[in-house]
């Protein structure tokens, strides 16, 4: 077997070096026609350059593809945070938007109401967890003139009252607030009707010691009434949305949608001195 292995590499080696030698000795000559064994070679050869020609140009294509991949995914990504990135500023100029309007609305109501009330506007800093409905802390408070059993409003109607201060804050019971109650009336009728408290939720306040004889129906306005030294006169409450007859049929009661919204409480105005509105319901009275 071996020797056989032997013979047949002989002669590979052999018909390798013929061939060679025939082609030395015709390109030594001056001539214009190709020989029968370069013929031959051109014929072994060309498929095998062909194709190796043809797996260069694939694997360059296959290179430039990659390459094309690397730079677009680049691009891919560096457009998704130039997107990212336009989207959080449009996000804070919506909220710079919105609170511009909120800023211009307060600041209009404290305008249309300066022979009215003496108005400091406050931001809403915080609020806690387990009395959400009941307390709010802003960021004014003593040294900017605050004290307590201030009332706080915004342009849409009553929010609280000052419980307590500190140099630059303050703490404010909402209306919702269980411990806090307003003297009201009805705003068409101007008829004295009872007081406002907190339950505790947002969206409901409870109206009692309503007289029996009341003419107060659904859809009523119900405005501060002026009868003590807190709250001055006027200041909208909410609307009434059910009456009822308490038990024993001497008082009624109802059911009151807040004017604010305590929900989206974020700018307010702290009523700093109302003393002529206070003589002026004294006058009235009068």
């Amino acid at each position: 077997m071996f020797r056989w292995m032997r013979e047949k590499y002989f002669w590979i080696i052999f018909f390798i070096l013929l061939i060679s030698l025939i082609l030395i000795r015709s390109s030594s000559e001056e001539r214009y026609d190709i020989t029968w064994a370069e013929n031959l070679l051109r014929e072994i050869y060309t498929p095998l350059f062909s194709g190796v020609s043809g797996v260069k140009e694939k694997i360059s294509q296959i290179s430039v593809f990659f390459e094309e991949r690397k730079q677009l995914e680049e691009t891919i990504a560096r457009l998704e945070a130039e997107n990212d990135k336009l989207k959080l500023e449009n996000q804070a100029l919506r909220e710079y938007k919105m609170e511009a309007l909120r800023l211009k609305n307060i600041l209009g109501f404290q305008n249309d109401n300066l022979e009215v009330y003496n108005l400091l506007p406050a931001k809403v800093i915080a609020r806690k967890p387990n009395n959400w409905y009941q307390v709010i802390i802003i960021d004014k408070g003593e040294k900017n003139g605050v004290t307590k059993d201030m009332p706080v409003i915004t342009p849409e109607g009553l929010v609280g009252v000052v419980t307590s201060t500190s140099s630059y804050s303050s703490y404010v019971n909402l209306l919702t607030d269980r411990s806090v109650a307003v003297g009201v009336l009805i705003q068409n009728t101007r008829e004295t009707t009872g007081i406002v408290e907190g339950t505790g939720e947002s969206n409901i306040l409870r109206m009692t010691n309503i007289p029996y004889y009341s003419a107060i129906k659904k859809n009523d306005v119900i405005v501060t009434s002026g009868l003590s030294q807190i709250y001055p006169k006027g200041i909208k409450v909410g609307t009434v949305k059910e009456v009822y007859r308490e038990a024993g049929g001497i008082l009624l009661s109802a059911d009151v949608k807040p004017a604010v919204d305590f929900d989206k409480l974020e700018e307010v105005l702290i009523i700093t001195d109302f003393k002529q509105v206070v003589e002026n319901v004294a006058e009235e009275n009068e």
